[in-house]
């Protein structure tokens, strides 16, 4: 961005295309969550929800989509972009920020590896993080896996279950 006032919102100024990001991560996240009650199901599970259905019972929402639920969320409107000013005095997305240091490891990278532990794809959620990776130098996914290796090759860079010595889903539900 040319210039700190040109930086977009990061929910406020969400678009159709940001969306439609969301509803294919919501449907990875949902084809996860269905395979975990499938496996389990005697377990309730009372808040493993889809994206909506979890904002209405934590904050109350009537939102009638993701789109609509980000635009107009008052916790969210007044979150900036995660930025740096570079050498040219433009701005780029700070790849040190949250987003890509805790949201990827610590957040999206679980929900996959226990997608690849009950075998169900997770196409959209590989698209996050190997972008995310390619941002920072970072290959958290080798040949369509998590790459164990390299995840686990420093205490922790990310939060997969295996970090923990964790190997089993059954192990995290407990």
């Amino acid at each position: 961005w040319a210039a700190e006032d040109d930086i977009p919102f990061f929910y406020k100024d969400f678009d159709d295309v940001s969306a439609e990001c969301m509803m294919l991560l919501d449907a990875d996240y949902s084809n996860v969550r269905d395979a975990v009650r499938k496996a389990f199901p005697d377990r309730e599970f009372k808040y493993m929800l889809d994206y909506l259905t979890l904002e209405r019972v934590t904050h109350n929402s009537k939102h009638a989509n993701i789109k609509d639920s980000f635009k107009n969320s008052e916790q969210l409107a007044l979150i900036k972009t995660p930025t740096m000013k570079l050498d040219d005095g433009t701005y780029g997305l700070d790849t040190e920020g949250r987003f890509f240091t805790d949201d990827i490891p610590y957040g999206v990278l679980i929900a996959r590896w226990v997608g690849q532990e009950f075998g169900v794809e997770t196409p959209f959620i590989d698209e996050i993080i190997e972008w995310a990776g390619s941002m920072r130098g970072e290959h958290f996914l080798k040949d369509g896996k998590i790459d164990l290796d390299y995840c686990l090759k420093e205490v922790g860079k990310t939060g997969i279950p295996p970090a923990y010595g964790i190997t089993d889903v059954k192990e995290i539900l407990d």
